[in-house]
């Protein structure tokens, strides 16, 4: 495991108490603020007489562990101080407004991202990603603190007062590093001036920091923007909702600006790139079938109507093919969004997660890695990242990478859940709780409660497994992942038992409905093989998990549904065998398969039980 001497059982047994019913959770799964802070000083009382114990009787491993993960920290210190040095690194400020607005001003946030496209186009600049420049927004800090901590040489910042159909826009460009200006300027003009004022102020940046420029940057940085001002001020509404965090509210917000944008440029194919974005995302959290035909229609028309050739519509279109399993169709659209924006975190991302569902692993990350180095303050681009390592089941890689991404949006709830299922899978279970409460604290999500539920079902809790999935379900009833794990719960309960197979039944017609979109995803048809096990059609079932262990490349974690299966219906020879291979392929495994109730049957088996941890095999009787 992480630490040698700490098995998944360890963490368990700190957390969990094991009695006869079964086993309870000690910790609240979201306590109110008071709770919290008592909690946090107990769990950081318990680490340190933890660390003494260990310190006392010699086992240093954590210790050791910790000073790692510190020596680590301090040498990407190092890393930052060196990339703020880059005299071409820059940093796009959210653009104060001064019109007497209450609420946030996208005109003026819309006005200053613009400009940071500009220069984030252009290969010769190392342009701080917006997510972590715009979240200093109303906060008075020191400009040498705002640079130190965006790891950039200069700081653009602005403001921005709009009356009627005239604006003024005042921008400074400051040295991030001595905290003095470099060059400012105020324009005067017309609303429907404002993308030429953008170009003006990029260009005067370009000017300023003697930037010598390729033929490609100087043609992007010449490019003439034809847009109706009124649908682009609803437009970059839409965008910021989008780039805000990836909440299902968010998206729906971000559909209806997009939407408002359309009824005022029935052409604005950006505006249709924006409804297929955010669809895709709403699909991805609900497996609803209705926002993937959204997004599939709203990209057909981004692709009728983009005549400019627009990036963004290619990388919305990349990331619909990959929903569909057209992985080949899937490269070309975003190759081709890379020759248009060479620097696009975003295409990389798209072309890394491509990569990945073909099992490309090393192209897959090479991609991936490519996205943070193009914009290391990015968090997307981390997550990606993060998800990345998650799928390959390098998990302590994938909780660096998500501390990272909670650091750059702590106040986004997805980091946090993400965190929690990486150190879940850890086996480091009190630090996967606190992550979850986190992340429910900051925003409810069907991820956290169904994970949750997952987490008491294999702590024996049915009940409160039942609870989490009911929960997951308010907020993505047509996901089959939810219906199969609440199936699953009540399989134990009994007076539940009767709900078995019409919940089976929902969860199955919801997963052959995913299957329509995307014939390659071998996950869902290795769940919906073990959704007809329990509706009596287990030939069927059986072959779908098999065609789902090939499609896969004997992924283990469809190895595992298989031998649940294979157990399901008395063959548990083979099922034994395949748990083997399993763990062989990934360890981790080990935890599941100690308490997991459908496997307790075996106990007293001995190839069983050298499957094991450590712990739980020499606690077997």
């Amino acid at each position: 495991m992480t630490v040698a001497g700490f098995p998944a059982v360890f963490f368990l047994a700190w957390l969990i108490d094991f009695k006869s019913q079964g086993m309870m959770f000690d910790l609240p799964l979201w306590p109110d603020e008071n709770q919290v802070s008592n909690t946090v000083k107990k769990s950081n009382q318990l680490f340190a007489m933890m660390m003494g114990l260990l310190i006392l009787t010699g086992c240093g491993g954590l210790a050791f562990l910790l000073l790692e993960q510190f020596q680590d920290s301090v040498s990407k210190a190092t890393v930052i101080s060196e990339h703020a040095s880059k005299p071409n690194s820059i940093a796009v400020l959210a653009f104060d407004n001064y019109h007497g607005q209450a609420k946030p001003d996208y005109f003026a946030a819309g006005l200053a991202e613009e400009i940071l496209n500009f220069l984030a186009d252009m290969r010769e600049f190392n342009v701080a990603a917006r997510s972590s420049s715009f979240r200093f927004q109303g906060e008075k800090r020191d400009i040498r603190e705002i640079a130190s901590l965006l790891s950039v040489k200069h700081i653009l910042e602005g403001s921005v007062r709009r009356d009627g159909n005239r604006i003024r826009i005042t921008v400074q460009l400051i040295d991030g590093i001595e905290g003095y200006n470099i060059w400012s300027k105020t324009y005067d003009r017309n609303l429907d001036d404002v993308f030429a004022i953008q170009q003006e102020i990029a260009a005067a940046i370009v000017n300023e920091l003697k930037i010598v420029l390729s033929i490609a940057s100087e043609n992007r940085l010449q490019k003439i923007h034809s847009e109706n001002i009124e649908a682009y001020i609803f437009y970059l509404q839409g965008r910021e909702k989008l780039r805000s965090s990836k909440d299902a509210d968010a998206m729906n917000t971000a559909n209806q600006l997009f939407t408002e944008a359309l009824g005022i440029d029935a052409n604005y194919f950006k505006a249709f790139a924006g409804i297929c974005e955010a669809s895709l995302r709403l699909y991805e959290i609900s497996n609803a079938i209705d926002d993937f035909t959204e997004a599939q229609a709203a990209c057909a028309q981004a692709q009728e109507l983009n005549e400019d050739f627009s990036s963004e519509v290619k990388i919305a279109l990349g990331r619909l093919y990959r929903f569909r399993g057209w992985y080949e169709e899937a490269l070309i659209q975003l190759n081709e969004a890379i020759a248009i924006s060479p620097t696009s975190a975003d295409a990389y991302i798209e072309l890394g997660e491509v990569l990945l569902v073909q099992n490309k692993f090393v192209a897959a990350k090479v991609e991936l890695l490519r996205a943070v180095d193009l914009k290391s303050n990015y968090w997307k681009a981390h997550e990606a990242l993060a998800n990345y390592y998650y799928m390959i089941e390098q998990y302590s890689q994938s909780v660096k990478a998500y501390e990272v991404v909670t650091r750059l949006t702590p106040d986004s709830a997805v980091g946090f859940a993400g965190l929690g299922s990486a150190y879940w899978m850890m086996s480091e279970t009190k630090l996967a709780l606190h992550a979850y409460e986190k992340s429910l604290q900051l925003k409810p999500s069907r991820q956290v409660f169904t994970n949750l539920g997952t987490l008491y079902y294999y702590a024996g809790q049915f009940e409160k497994a039942v609870a989490m999935q009911n929960k997951a379900l308010v907020l993505a009833p047509d996901d089959h992942r939810v219906w199969g794990r609440l199936a699953e719960s009540y399989r134990f309960i009994i007076d539940k038992r009767q709900e078995v197979k019409k919940t089976f039944q929902r969860a199955a017609e919801l997963a052959l409905s995913n299957l329509t979109v995307n014939k390659e995803d071998w996950l869902t048809r290795a769940m919906l093989g073990r959704y007809y096990i329990f509706l009596e059609r287990a030939s069927e079932g059986l072959e779908l998990i098999d065609i789902a262990v090939k499609q896969s490349q004997r992924n283990p974690e469809v190895l595992y549904f298989q031998a649940l299966a294979l157990l399901q219906v008395g063959r548990d020879a083979e099922a034994l065998n395949v748990l083997e291979e399993a763990v062989r392929l990934e360890p981790y495994y080990r935890q599941f398969i100690a308490l997991d109730p459908d496997l307790q049957r075996l106990k007293g088996n001995v190839q069983f039980t050298n499957l094991l941890p450590v712990e739980a095999a020499a606690a077997t009787p």
